[in-house]
């Protein structure tokens, strides 16, 4: 399978990521780039709810009724904003209850129409190309897949989802009756949907998904942020889509560790959501009509995000606590000038005193436990305040262009302080937890600031991108407007003032057109995108490469293994199930063969008649208490991948021990690559 045969899936990708939110959003009186970066965060919020109300009502989650969803909301809020308008009395609807910064960007008397449209299209294709290209790279080939164990889970959950058209995240657990349970499944819910309505793989689908998801939403979501914090600036929305892809921290470093596939696509919508608490509460660069269209559109996405991953809500609510004490800063202030009255002041001091208490509960109890939390610290604090400036976390290079960039930016902020004290607060609250997990002491309050990620250094560097960006973004945006005016100011000096070019260089100065310094600073911009883009990348695309490679070696599947697991549809029928050691990554028969597997993750509580085979399915030929069961699970086929395990755990699964050396009576040698085995019970008739 070649990456040109999976067009017709990114196709499809784009309709179920994109399609839904579009129409949704389009019929809400959403425009242009607001449009486009809200899109599939409203889509993910429709999938992921409308799976869990379809199982409530024993309705199957598909693709039909995924696209009748989007066709009932829509209408809906087309006649609500219709309704709204008409008994508003507004003669014209474009102004009528949309976001900040809806329309067209400035670009100043003189300029094309189509160069706003152009510009939006460069700053998001830029980052795609960019994304698309490493994670291609990195990936390999359609069907590779990550050698780490959380893809066992994965992998087999989109497969899950796709069989049983049931997606719902309070319910999928880890795929089994006994082990049903909240497991946040959006991503898994979206590529289900798309694996429904493509002939591909799930590993096709997963890796084009991810892709999608790094390489256009991410970027997405951060033109949309920066335009919330510094406006609907042409230099500011260039520089965040170069930059938007210029750290290794967000979106390369979730899929080259864990694999973290939930929280590459939570961190992925995180700017939305977070650019969308900034509009509602007021604090957007440019106003918007009202503060209800932040308000209901980030209502629309939070779902999508808190079912993407949890932790990501916590995250969300950490990063808009400054907007909010900025909000009620702002509140006192117009009530002292007369400009708002006490009404405002107390409606926003309540609401502070409120989202304070809420995300004291939300820290406190959205969290795993602490069983699961295993980390430690890896570095000095020193070690971890160079990561941080330099956008280089978990000891990669560090990225000269961003250091530069980030120190311009805290310079600018610092010089005006009013204006963006709450975009340094953000940037110092991500870089604080940051610090916390990577280089204090494991204890009581480590683990209260961190506990949510797991106390995982891993998974706070990948939201560092999100507080960073905006203060790189100020930097860059403030140097480069300078050269130009530099440039600018150096052409019309020498057109007027006599001397101060030679007299050479004067007709070619008269011949360059007004806005050659803005050309001259596009290119400024994406060059020094492409020197961000230096070693730090280049290492963290090699480091996806290894981990997606199949090797004789490889940690999860081997290329042995892999033969087996590919020849296990033609043999085994498909009402059949497969006995396998869930840490040897014979699971994996579901989401590579399409058969069922005894136990679906590595994780997850064994009902009696589980436990009882993966003690002793190769006990069929002399325990009577087996062929009951196994005639019963239908579970006549064994995996035997050695007792190589990609996690050890505490639990011994002895089942299948005989079949190693096969000394195991009543078994059939079905087929046999290296040391990888696939065996049929023959002890049960």
């Amino acid at each position: 399978m070649t990456w040109l045969s999976t067009i017709p899936t990114f196709v499809v990708t784009m309709i179920v990521f994109f399609g839904p939110g579009l129409a949704i959003l389009a019929a809400a009186g959403v425009r242009r780039l607001n449009l486009v970066s809200l899109a599939a965060p409203v889509s993910f919020s429709l999938a992921s709810v409308l799976a869990v109300i379809l199982d409530k009502v024993h309705l199957p989650f598909n693709p039909i009724l995924y696209y009748l969803a989007t066709v009932i909301v829509a209408a809906i809020v087309f006649l609500i904003r219709k309704l709204l308008l008409r008994r508003s009395g507004a003669a014209d609807s474009s102004g009528f209850g949309v976001l900040a910064s809806n329309g067209p960007i400035p670009l100043g008397p003189g300029r094309p129409r189509w160069l706003s449209p152009v510009l939006i299209a460069t700053a998001t294709i830029i980052p795609a190309a960019i994304v698309s290209y490493r994670y291609l790279k990195g990936f390999g080939g359609p069907n590779n897949f990550s050698q780490t164990f959380d893809n066992v889970y994965h992998l087999n959950a989109i497969r899950f989802i796709a069989d049983t058209h049931n997606g719902s995240s309070l319910t999928i657990g880890n795929m089994t009756d006994t082990s049903a349970g909240f497991y946040p499944a959006a991503m898994h819910d979206m590529m289900a949907l798309v694996l429904m309505q493509s002939n591909s793989t799930v590993m096709a689908v997963a890796n084009v998904g991810t892709i999608i998801i790094g390489a256009v939403i991410w970027p997405l979501g951060c033109l949309f942020l920066i335009t919330r914090i510094i406006g609907n600036r042409p230099v500011a929305i260039l520089c965040a889509g170069v930059f938007s892809a210029a750290s290794s921290g967000f979106p390369y470093l979730m899929v080259g560790f864990g694999i973290l596939y939930p929280n590459h696509t939570a961190i992925a919508l995180l700017p939305a959501a977070l650019g969308l608490a900034i509009d509602f509460l007021g604090m957007s660069k440019e106003k918007s009509s009202s503060f209800w269209p932040g308000l209901l559109f980030l209502i629309a996405v939070i779902p999508g995000l808190a079912l993407a991953h949890t932790s990501v809500i916590v995250a969300l609510f950490g990063f808009a606590a400054p907007v909010v004490i900025a909000r009620l800063i702002r509140s006192i202030l117009d009530a002292r000038s007369g400009v708002a009255g006490k009404r405002h002041l107390l409606f926003w001091f309540i609401f502070t005193v409120g989202y304070f208490l809420v995300t004291a509960l939300v820290w406190i109890y959205v969290r795993p436990g602490l069983d699961t939390a295993p980390w430690t610290p890896i570095q000095t604090n020193a070690r971890a305040i160079g990561e941080i400036l330099s956008s280089a976390p978990m000891a990669t290079t560090a990225s000269w262009v961003l250091l530069t960039m980030t120190l311009i930016g805290l310079y600018v902020i610092v010089r005006n302080f009013k204006q963006y004290w709450w975009v340094l607060a953000i940037y110092v609250f991500g870089g604080a937890l940051y610090l916390i997990v990577s280089a204090w002491p494991v204890g009581n309050f480590r683990t209260f600031w961190t506990g949510a990620w797991y106390n995982d250094t891993f998974r706070l560097a990948a939201l560092l991108p999100t507080v960073t960006l905006p203060v790189v973004v100020i930097g860059a945006e403030w140097i480069f407007r300078r050269i130009s005016a530099s440039i600018t100011s150096l052409r019309d000096r020498g057109l007027h003032e006599p001397g101060l070019l030679a007299p050479a260089l004067r007709p070619i100065a008269k011949r360059l057109p007004a806005y050659s310094a803005i050309a001259v600073m596009m290119v400024l911009i994406l060059g020094s995108g492409a020197a961000a883009q230096g070693g730090t990348l280049s290492n963290v695309q090699n480091r996806i490469g290894l981990i997606f490679q199949t090797t004789p070696t490889s940690a999860l599947i081997t290329s042995d293994e892999l033969t087996i697991l590919n020849s296990v549809a033609a043999i085994v029928p498909t009402s059949d199930v497969v006995v396998s050691n869930p840490r040897t990554g014979g699971s994996l028969v579901y989401a590579i063969a399409n058969r069922q597997p005894l136990t679906p993750h590595i994780f997850g509580i064994r009902s009696p008649d589980e436990q009882l085979l993966l003690d002793h399915w190769d006990e069929a030929a002399y325990n009577k208490s087996v062929c009951p069961v196994i005639t019963k699970l239908k579970a006549y086929w064994a995996l035997d991948f050695g007792d190589s395990e990609i996690v050890p755990g505490p639990q011994t699964f002895i089942g299948l021990r005989d079949l190693m050396d096969k000394s195991a009576p009543g078994m059939q040698l079905v087929k046999e690559v290296g040391t990888a085995r696939l065996y049929k019970v023959t002890a049960c008739g």
